[in-house]
């Protein structure tokens, strides 16, 4: 049960009323150990299955030619419907346990005077039309609510198996930036309720750092849950694409988990934002999702995406964002992939006929002007 257990270290209200009730740990549990069966079972049982009907004649060297062989299995239908069914059942439980917490969540969330840190909403904000959209079918959104950002956090704490309950994804990615000097100043980008953000924070205690997301509720939360970690940071309600950040003015910024909710186009803008704020030797750092090379997993993937309603996540994967990035000013770019420490990462990248969720970070210099 240790995997579901919340964060060490995180004892602060908002924490212990997001901690999962009980009587609900034997249904998450379930919920785990079917993920973990969709992924190595299930998975295993259709990559043989697709193996015995290419091996005639020539492999698909393509997602569109690999495509259509994969749906016409026999357990093609049941794997989609298995993730599916994963899903919604997550969410379901999740918001269960929410509205049982409604009022005190609520509550919880009103500012007073032990926050650290600021909040500064923007009450004339207008949402980009591709983000009021009910991404990973979790209904409603994060932004509707102060619910929806409770939901957000419990659903984020085992959608990774179990592997991301204490964030240590996000403190891994962080602990790994290199820099010639320690920053002063960082934004998070699409910061959410403040994954990335509080690892930001912890490693460079001194430096000004900000979290700007669109979710106002998310914001809140990421402001109570720094308070508790006894962390004072900048929470900004704004758009990726029209930052309220002076030109020049920071030396880092990170996006992380986010570009595979968003069109080219809002990319394109956010990345010349980046570039705007950075000053010159500053860096744009992302972490995202992408393709394997595989076109059996790839397809998969695509499933994946389809079947948790992300209609930006296989378009994303497809773009050369190093390209993206120097259209809009970067002169220095490189993307490496990517692996979560503890896990076998490369070797099951490496086995066909293992599932894999692959990562790879964009680093993005501002030269001088």
């Amino acid at each position: 049960m240790a995997n579901l257990q919340k964060p060490t270290g995180a004892a602060d209200k908002i924490d212990a009323l997001l901690d999962w009730p009980q009587k609900t740990l034997p249904t998450l549990t379930t919920l785990l150990a079917l993920r973990r069966r969709w992924m190595a079972h299930d998975f295993t049982a259709l990559r043989a299955q697709y193996e015995q009907l290419v091996s005639a004649g020539q492999a698909p060297q393509t997602q569109a030619e690999a495509e259509p062989l994969i749906q016409s299995l026999a357990s093609a239908s049941s794997f989609q419907f298995m993730h599916r069914h994963i899903q919604d059942r997550t969410w379901r439980l999740c918001e269960k346990i929410t509205e049982a917490r409604s009022t005190e969540i609520q509550a919880a969330l009103q500012p007073d005077a032990t926050d650290l840190g600021t909040l500064e909403a923007d009450e004339q904000l207008a949402y980009p039309a591709y983000y009021t959209f009910d991404y990973h079918r979790q209904a409603g959104g994060i932004w509707r609510d102060d619910a929806a950002a409770a939901v957000y956090l419990l659903g984020a704490r085992i959608v990774h198996v179990g592997r991301n309950s204490d964030f240590q994804l996000h403190d891994q990615f962080v602990d790994e930036i290199e820099l010639s000097a320690p920053p002063e100043r960082i934004l998070d980008l699409g910061c959410g309720f403040g994954k990335t953000t509080f690892s930001l924070k912890r490693r460079w205690p001194e430096a000004e750092v900000e979290g700007i997301d669109l979710s106002l509720p998310c914001l809140k939360l990421g402001q109570k849950m720094a308070t508790g970690r006894e962390q004072a940071i900048r929470w900004r309600q704004a758009d990726m694409e029209a930052l309220p950040v002076a030109d020049n003015s920071v030396d880092l910024a990170v996006i992380t988990m986010v570009l595979h909710e968003m069109p080219e186009a809002a990319i394109r803008n956010s990345f010349a934002e980046a570039w705007r704020v950075l000053r010159p030797g500053g860096k744009l750092i992302t972490l995202e999702n992408r393709l394997i090379g595989d076109p059996f997993r790839d397809t998969l993937l695509k499933w994946y995406s389809e079947l948790i309603d992300e209609p930006y996540w296989e378009p994303f994967r497809h773009l050369d964002i190093e390209e993206l990035a120097r259209d809009q000013g970067f002169q220095k770019t490189r993307f490496e992939k990517w692996y979560l420490a503890g896990t076998d990462g490369p070797a099951a990248e490496a086995d066909p006929r293992r599932w894999c969720t692959p990562w790879g970070q964009m680093i993005a210099e501002k030269g001088s002007l």
